[in-house]
């Protein structure tokens, strides 16, 4: 599956990737191969860690052993549900928007690519500005979207 661009406000000066799990509906290998031609410097991933071990036991092995090609931050979020620390969320969606500021490429990515991407993808799009219905429009333009009222009120708070 190919990434998906997210439209991005012009003072975010990096790009947003949305995917699924990195080697779950592709191989690791390929995937490694489409990260190296986005050259991306960051990978968000909102499974939890047993979910990413059932999904792609390759990717797992490579978070476990540390042989990630780009940075990795770790935002885990309950499938239709939340994240189990706002804060640590907040903070999180913060450093996200940060890297983009900065100009780096992001790939942020859950299961499928769609309800927990949209939601923290919909949540970068409000941090740096947006209106919640713009924020909404640009994830589902791009493919993804809250998949509950839990994800879509989180939107709300940013």
């Amino acid at each position: 599956m190919p990434f998906r661009s997210l439209t991005l406000p012009p003072k975010l000066s990096g790009r947003l990737w949305l995917n699924s799990m990195p080697g779950r509906l592709e191989s690791w290998g390929a995937f490694l191969d489409e990260a190296r031609l986005r050259d991306l410097n960051l990978v968000v991933c909102l499974n939890p860690l047993e979910e990413v071990a059932g999904l792609s036991p390759s990717y797992h092995k490579a978070i476990a052993e540390g042989r990630l090609p780009f940075r990795w931050q770790h935002l885990p979020m309950r499938d239709f549900g939340l994240g189990a620390d706002p804060a640590a969320f907040r903070l999180g969606v913060e450093q996200l928007t940060h890297s983009l500021l900065l100009g780096e490429q992001v790939l942020l990515h859950c299961a499928a690519g769609l309800g927990r991407t949209g939601t923290v993808a919909a949540c970068v799009l409000k941090q740096a500005g947006l209106s919640r219905e713009a924020a909404v429009a640009h994830v589902r333009a791009a493919g993804s979207r809250p998949e509950s009222a839990l994800q879509s009120g989180w939107i709300d708070q940013f």
